[in-house]
């Protein structure tokens, strides 16, 4: 039952698989498994929001409208030309979600497949960071 609430815990936007994997490793689930859980629940949430959102996105470009979404669209391709897909991926825990770097990414024109790619990447080592911040907190209590 822990597993599952780690494992909705880390589709939630902000929480993600560091938040899941720290919380899971803190409630006493194996390493591993916390690892494991959180990335998978982050990367179910995130491929939830890229998919579609990319599929809409090659429709709107197809239309070439202009407006709102023209403007905010254009903010997203100044922050993704300063870092690219690896920079917004790996750097979005800190600032905000990966969620957000995601449509970021995709809006300035990023492919689907990088920003996968570097997403996943990003998941693994912000989980790694999680479980090793959950097993350092646990292992301070402990003694």
């Amino acid at each position: 039952m822990q597993a599952i609430g780690i494992f909705l815990l880390s589709l939630i936007p902000f929480v993600e698989s560091p938040g899941g994997a720290a919380i899971g490793t803190l409630i006493g689930l194996p390493i591993l498994l916390a690892l494991v859980i959180s990335m998978l629940g982050n990367l179910l949430s995130l491929m939830m929001i890229i998919v579609p959102f990319n599929a809409w996105l090659v429709r709107f470009r197809e239309a070439k409208q202009k407006g709102f979404i023209h403007r905010r669209a254009s903010k997203a391709r100044e922050r993704y030309e300063k870092y690219g897909v690896p920079g917004v991926a790996l750097l979005a825990p800190l600032v905000a979600s990966g969620h957000i770097a995601a449509f970021a990414s995709l809006a300035a024109g990023a492919s689907k497949r990088k920003v996968v790619y570097w997403h996943v990447i990003s998941i693994v080592v912000w989980g790694l960071i999680g479980v090793g911040l959950g097993t350092y907190f646990v292992h301070d209590i402990m003694n």
